[in-house]
């Protein structure tokens, strides 16, 4: 069973005096997550109380804020970062990796794992309801959880599920409000990225499975692309959709590549309500003919959908699976590099640009009015399974990047090695200039020998610190202006759970850290594909 973490600054699991604790933090100045009343200490079993709708929102979808800057409020800082340690762990039966970013308010933790949605005590870990999907094969794969309040409504829990469906929860008990499929093509189509809201709109990322399945699905290579859906958030209608290609009509190879297709958005999508425009990044076409919107970032009206601009950062990738089973008929020719959009697109100096990374280990800084380039970076080799991953962090004078460059075998989805040329880690940019400020290269030993450690999680980052996962399980905390490491901590360990039960850690990927006012939320346990 796969485990949630909950890890806490010490001092401020306890009601807080008239005077300043170690976190400098003075009664005057509390944050409603350190005032909350409540149970305070681990205990895990089910809740006495009810959950409060009242209670103040800490943290919420993948991105954090409409921005996707991956920026949190907190108490953590570079002078308490060290005590963090484990609060509680929980297992989840029957889950075999923990994917999603967990939404949090002062009193409760909204969570997925495997079929099931569940909302736990921050503090103490006990158990206020589980929501649990009766679609088979509807799994929470990598869907974040989105707590949202559209109109007067209670609010919602919004989660994506791997058929395509969207589930809106009553935050209060769980119970199922609404569900609607969000995308176009109900046997490829599901949901990996993190939702976003806007007033009355929730905005859903939409991505395919074919650029894995369709290496041996028998009609050939592919008939998907992406989606970007806009339903309104208190009944799922749909108010508009944007198609990231045309339908796949163009025969390349019979029974073998078809096309258009691709274009996947399987990141969190970024709202710009200054221009009334939302942002989408995407991934590469599957096979020939290749378009202008794959790999690329995209400004859409918000209220209609309609494409503002369009900036491609790599034309012509056409990349799907059957390239590593070594499938010419399947793989496109010539064959793409898969140099997509994965993390987030991230409004940045106040909506003055949009900063965006790709797995080619490329980080851009693009103007938001016209789509037109500032500057970019080069940071990594790049792979379909590298470079820059899940996500940005950004503060208000540097940007941080994770960078990794490493082969995995198609057969097992196991980590292979570094590709030539590889030098992961993690880097600051200056926000405006694009320059590199500082950039570290963490080692570990492995086997008796030096060896890098690697980072494809999102970062996340607090006043002037940067945490980071690792795909060794590790959790470390970085000072934000020199990259010096803070606190590290093994969440690869099997422990026995705030109930009692076994759970077994592991690597960190995709959503990365959740940073929880007083401490952090993460997932310990994913599988590479």
């Amino acid at each position: 069973m796969r485990l949630l973490l909950v890890l806490a600054l010490a001092s401020t699991l306890v009601a807080c005096g008239d005077s300043s604790d170690s976190t400098g933090v003075t009664q005057d100045t509390l944050l409603p997550f350190q005032t909350y009343e409540g149970t305070q200490q681990p205990r895990g079993g089910e809740c006495n109380e009810q959950i409060d709708l009242a209670a103040p929102l800490i943290n919420t979808g993948l991105g954090y804020d409409p921005e996707n800057t991956r920026r949190a409020e907190s108490i953590i800082d570079s002078s308490n970062a060290a005590e963090l340690a484990l609060n509680f762990s929980y297992a989840n039966e029957g889950a075999s990796e923990m994917r999603g970013a967990a939404a949090v308010t002062a009193q409760a933790i909204f969570f997925t794992a495997g079929d099931t949605v569940t909302a736990i005590n921050r503090n103490s870990g006990c158990r206020y309801w589980s929501y649990r999907t009766e679609l088979a094969g509807g799994v929470f794969r990598s869907a974040s959880v989105l707590l949202h309040a559209p109109g007067q409504n209670n609010p919602f829990i919004y989660v994506g599920d791997y058929l395509g469906n969207v589930h809106a929860l009553d935050a209060r008990d769980g119970s199922l409000r609404w569900l609607e499929f969000a995308g176009s093509d109900t046997t490829h189509h599901f949901i990996t990225g993190g939702m976003q809201a806007s007033g009355e709109t929730l905005l859903v990322p939409v991505s395919s499975k074919e650029v894995v399945t369709g290496a041996f699905n028998p009609g050939g290579c592919c008939v998907s692309h992406g989606v970007l859906a806009a339903l309104d958030a208190s009944t799922g209608q749909r108010l508009w959709t944007y198609h990231t290609t045309a339908e796949a009509t163009q025969i390349i190879q019979p029974m073998e590549r078809i096309g258009p297709n691709g274009a996947p958005v399987w990141s969190a999508p970024t709202v710009d309500t200054q221009r009334g425009a939302v942002y989408i990044g995407t991934g590469q076409n599957y096979t020939e003919p290749t378009t202008g919107t794959s790999d690329a970032i995209i400004s859409l009206d918000i209220a209609t959908g309609e494409v503002n601009w369009i900036f491609q950062a790599t034309a012509g990738d056409a990349w799907n699976y059957a390239c590593e089973f070594m499938r010419p008929l399947r793989c496109p020719d010539p064959e793409g590099h898969d140099f997509d959009f994965g993390a987030a697109p991230v409004l940045a100096e106040s909506g003055a640009s949009l900063v965006a990374a790709d797995k080619g280990g490329m980080v851009y800084s693009i103007n938001p009015d016209n789509g037109s380039l500032n500057w970019s970076q080069k940071l990594s080799v790049g792979t379909w399974l590298g470079g820059i991953h899940w996500g940005l962090a950004l503060d208000n004078q540097r940007i941080y990047a994770a960078a990794t460059d490493f082969e995995i075998d198609p057969a097992s989805g196991n980590l292979e090695d570094l590709i030539p040329g590889a030098n992961p880690g993690i880097y600051a940019l200056d926000v405006t200039t694009g320059e590199l400020v500082w950039e570290i290269h963490p080692q570990r030993l492995y086997e008796g020998l030096e060896t890098p450690v690697l980072f494809s999680a999102a970062l996340s980052v607090t006043n002037d610190v940067l945490f980071a996962g690792a795909l060794n399980g590790t959790m470390k905390a970085y000072a934000t202006d020199d990259g010096r490491e803070l606190w590290s901590f093994d969440a690869s360990q099997d422990r026995v759970d705030v109930n009692g039960l076994p759970g077994d850690g592991g690597t960190i990927d995709g959503a990365g850290f959740v940073i929880a006012g007083d401490g952090l939320i993460i997932n310990s346990g994913y599988t590479v594909i």
